[in-house]
């Protein structure tokens, strides 16, 4: 069971990953770090698992909810998140399973479950665990009850159904061409 001091440390966490991406995109740090919509995601997720995890399990469905509707990021309350989470857009961001600390999770991205195999491997029945420093890119499926190994970069619009070693590199399968000619 989580305490709430640990909540708190990884919100101090995930709001200096915040700042330090927005201050090297912008140059500046962020004014109005709660008005962000990463930061927003982020923060309900806590509120919910903490709420979740002590048995107050409407009061977490309810801050899921209010995350889902705000942000369009459906984080169930189950998921356990590591500290220093970065979803620069956390637009269409699906996540189930066990994530480690610093994770960069971009838009367009589904974690969770959906195999025929139930297999529990630290996560849940099926669900994928994410170790630290972990980065997903856009368009991206991590699908099933697979290991993404510390560091691990999973390239913009892979699907990822077996494991993946610490410090590897993921990059989409080439599709094959119509077999048209290429030229007028």
């Amino acid at each position: 069971m989580i305490t709430w001091s640990e909540t708190q440390t990884r919100l101090r966490a995930d709001r200096q990953r915040l700042v330090e991406h927005l201050a090297a995109e912008q140059g500046e740090p962020q004014r109005f770090l709660a008005l962000h919509p990463s930061y927003q995601a982020v923060f309900f997720h806590r509120l919910s698992f903490y709420f979740f995890d002590h048995g107050h399990r409407l009061v977490g469905r309810f801050f899921w909810h209010i995350n889902l509707l705000l942000t369009g990021c459906d984080i169930p309350p189950r998921c356990d998140l590591g500290g220093g989470l970065l979803l620069p857009v956390p637009l269409a961001v699906t996540l189930v399973g066990r994530f480690g600390r610093n994770c960069t999770v971009h838009a367009h991205v589904g974690v969770g479950g959906g195999s025929r195999r139930r297999d529990d491997i630290g996560a849940g029945p099926g669900l994928p665990v994410i170790g630290d420093g972990v980065e997903i890119g856009l368009n991206s499926l991590v699908v099933g009850p697979v290991r993404i190994g510390d560091g691990a970069h999973i390239g913009p619009g892979c699907l990822v159904t077996r494991d993946v070693p610490a410090g590897a590199e993921v990059v989409p399968v080439p599709r094959p061409t119509s077999g048209g000619s290429d030229g007028p």
